[in-house]
């Protein structure tokens, strides 16, 4: 029996909501979207720039700072590679005077220091040097940093460091002196104030003895300085006293030449500076004009931070060993600076790292016989030399010279030539000039500088 069924229970529908959005909900969902929309269309500002880098102008005034005579050494030798004709204006200690230039090249006697200033033509190729009695010296153009190595400040071998002030305006300078355990706290070095046109001397055997060989560093803060060296050796014994101007170097580099080692018979002391934070080690070449290479028994040379040390050469350089070898090539694991003295009882030589030659440089050459040497040569190149004499006639008129890495090449120039040009074409390379008038002497030699950098000087934006 089946029981009655009932009507079947309905079922409800559900109910689709049709009403639309309110206005104020579109509002606030396509307000946000239009607003980034916006800021991704704005660009800001262009902010204007604030500094602008120099221009490049031909070079219209040069100066070089002669410095004080040593004895027998008035010879002052002015040129110009440009081979301009014109006046050049000169400061012989506080006077104001003129020299002429015919034909690039001019002379003068002076026993004081002499300020050269070149204007116009005469500004690109200036040179001068000052020389005489077996001594030479380049005259310094200002810089703001300069470095010399293996000064002395002792009885038996003393320096003394000259800064002279080119301008009207005063100068002032800082002076850091490294010896053999560190910096050396010289109180009577820092902030010097050289007064216009004036100059100031340092005896460092006064105001910082010491037994051990010293490392200085000059950093000019205001004006312009010339800074020169006067290196004085004065043996135990009957032996006189020898004296030389000490070149200056621009910076420590790793890897350095010291174009120039002397002949015959003498003392070679060579005089390494680590001015960094750093132990540093360093490696010796002996350069020839026909290879590089790394003498027997030497051993690397180690040095401490913050500190100078001296290495006998003595060994080294005698014998079938220093036949033909006219550089030492320097290779450390940090930047040093360097310098070689070369002593015999009656005469005294400084060598020291030189800075690379790009392009051109030149020189006013001192008396005697002299001769270029160029090392370190960073590609196969052309060594391209013109010299002449004190008419301005040409004894070298183009004399080309092929030159490779990793060898050093020797140029004899006349004896009566008074102003060397040299090019170097495809290759950069150190070169140096050995002189000989009755005693030795070596002068770095520094890319000429044809341009000067023009700042960009526009009213402030207020």
């Amino acid at each position: 029996m089946t029981e009655p069924t009932g009507p079947a229970p309905r079922r409800r529908r559900a109910e689709v909501s049709t009403r639309r959005p309110s206005p104020l909900t579109l509002l606030a969902v396509v307000i946000p979207l239009l607003t980034v929309a916006a800021l991704a269309l704005v660009r800001p500002a262009e902010v204007p720039a604030t500094t602008r880098a120099p221009a490049s102008a031909p070079l219209d005034r040069s100066t070089a700072v002669c410095p004080a005579r040593l004895p027998g050494a008035d010879d002052v030798r002015l040129g110009s590679t440009s081979l301009g004709s014109g006046e050049l204006a000169l400061r012989v200690g506080r006077e104001d005077d003129t020299e002429d230039l015919v034909d690039g090249v001019g002379s003068r006697t002076e026993r004081g220091s002499v300020v050269v200033a070149g204007s116009g033509d005469l500004a690109p190729g200036l040179v001068a040097t000052r020389s005489g009695a077996g001594s030479a010296v380049g005259c310094d153009h200002p810089a703001p940093e300069r470095w010399f190595t293996g000064v002395g400040a002792s009885a038996q071998h003393a320096s003394t460091l000259t800064l002279v002030n080119p301008d009207k305006g005063p100068a002032v300078a800082d002076v850091t002196v490294w010896d053999g355990s560190g910096l050396v706290d010289v109180p009577a070095l820092r902030g010097i104030r050289v007064p216009g046109a004036r100059s100031v001397s340092f005896d460092l055997s006064e105001v910082a003895p010491s037994r051990d060989a010293l490392a200085v560093r000059v950093q000019v803060s205001r004006g312009r300085l010339g800074s020169g060296v006067v290196d004085v050796v004065d043996p135990l014994g009957r032996d006189r006293p020898v004296r030389e101007w000490l070149p200056a170097q621009d910076a420590p580099a790793a890897t350095s030449y010291v174009a120039g080692v002397g002949t015959g018979a003498a003392d070679r002391t060579l005089t390494l500076a680590n001015p960094g934070d750093d132990e540093v080690r360093v490696e010796l070449r002996l350069v020839s004009e026909e290879s590089e290479f790394a003498p027997s028994g030497f051993e690397e040379v180690t040095l401490a931070p913050a500190s100078v040390t001296e290495v006998d050469l003595g060994g080294v350089l005698r014998g079938r060993t220093a036949v033909g070898v006219q550089a030492l090539r320097l290779d450390a694991t940090g930047p040093v600076t360097a310098a070689l003295r070369v002593r015999t009882p009656r005469d005294l030589a400084l060598s020291v790292a030189g800075p690379v030659v790009g392009t051109e440089t030149g020189v006013a050459l001192p008396a005697g016989s002299k001769r270029l040497l160029v090392a370190g040569a960073t590609a196969p190149g052309v060594v391209v030399l013109r010299a002449w004499d004190e008419d301005g006639t040409a004894v070298v008129r183009e004399r080309r010279v092929e030159v490779d890495p990793a060898t050093a090449a020797r140029l004899r120039l006349p004896d009566e030539a008074v102003l060397a040009q040299v090019e170097l074409e495809r290759t950069s390379a150190v070169v140096s000039l050995e002189s000989d008038d009755g005693g030795l002497s070596f002068l770095p030699l520094a890319q000429l500088v044809t341009t000067s950098e023009v700042p960009d000087v526009r009213p402030a934006q207020r």
